[in-house]
């Protein structure tokens, strides 16, 4: 074999080899390709854009980080889900459709959020109702302090209860007896369980506000027209001074004891105050229950109330 000869073959060999190498890197791509790929797919997750801690009814609690057009809830009873965002004729609505994967299997879970109050449903069923935003934070003894999430105010309770919302929206219930629409902020509720063995009913504690022209004129003067006269008194809390109202009202063997605390503030009327339901004493079968102590209850209810402030 002549010496040209034998380099041409060479450099046909090489030919072929480089050929075959660049053909299979064109279609399968390398190990580095992937590896590129992948660290791309973990980086591109949506930064979070806001994260808010809600308090629901029970103690019940979620945290929420949102994103762009999902939010990852962290639930109290410890699961942790991811909800990606749907359309929602009012508010935000997220929604997780049920899957099935062999034994494995998910609900249907929507989580729907509107302003500083939001709730959670299951399978149709609710599961986390009347969700504040909102921060709690411990304040001494057996004590904590709820700070609303855009920080315009903040009271103290006992740790043996919770803070709710309450749904959101309009509503007349805002103030006891009020003809008037306006917003519930915040509320504080007692079950009858806490008082078992009593004639104890429930009780409430809210902070309630309204913009309405006609709440406004009268906040500081009006009567319900539902209760005997109200006793009025003043007092300043935290720099800001009220108008204290005492209602009395019966229905059906049953009373409703209120105590509102009324201020005009930044055209708005507010009305913090509470409320005790309880059944007459003399209705129950002798001996069935015994009388609650209202006076202590009043005691407790009162303090939440003298020691709303308002941040700004």
């Amino acid at each position: 074999m002549s010496k040209n000869s034998f380099w041409t073959i060479i450099a046909l060999i090489i030919l072929i080899v480089g050929g075959y190498f660049a053909i299979t890197r064109h279609f399968f791509g390398s190990s580095n390709t992937s590896t590129t790929a992948t660290t791309t797919a973990a980086t591109t997750t949506s930064p979070v854009i806001n994260s808010v801690t809600y308090s629901c009814d029970g103690g019940n609690t979620i945290a929420a980080s949102y994103t762009q057009n999902a939010v990852a809830l962290t639930l109290s009873d410890g699961r942790s889900l991811t909800m990606p965002q749907t359309e929602s004729g009012s508010g935000i609505r997220y929604e997780l459709v049920a899957t099935s994967t062999g034994a494995a299997s998910s609900t249907d879970s929507i989580f729907w959020s509107e302003g500083d109050n939001a709730f959670m449903t299951e399978n149709a069923s609710s599961t986390y109702q009347n969700c504040l935003a909102g921060t709690i934070t411990a304040s001494g003894v057996d004590a904590n302090t709820f700070t609303d999430v855009s920080k315009t105010f903040s009271f103290s309770f006992p740790s043996d209860l919770s803070v709710s919302g309450a749904g959101g929206g309009y509503t007349q219930s805002w103030m006891v007896n009020a003809t008037t629409s306006g917003m519930i902020l915040a509320e504080v509720k007692i079950p009858r369980t806490y008082l078992p063995g009593t004639n104890f009913g429930d009780a409430t504690f809210s902070v309630g506000t309204s913009a309405d022209p006609s709440a406004l004129a009268t906040c500081l003067t009006y009567n319900p027209t539902g209760g005997k006269a109200a006793a009025t008194s003043s007092v300043t809390i935290a720099g800001t001074s009220y108008t204290v109202f005492h209602f009395a009202d019966a229905a059906a063997g049953n009373r409703y004891d209120t105590t509102s605390y009324r201020t005009a503030r930044n055209s708005q009327c507010y009305a913090i105050e509470y409320t005790i339901h309880y059944g007459v004493i003399q209705n129950y079968p002798k001996g069935a229950v015994k009388e609650f102590d209202e006076s202590a209850l009043k005691t407790k209810l009162d303090s939440i109330a003298q020691s709303f402030t308002f941040l700004q």
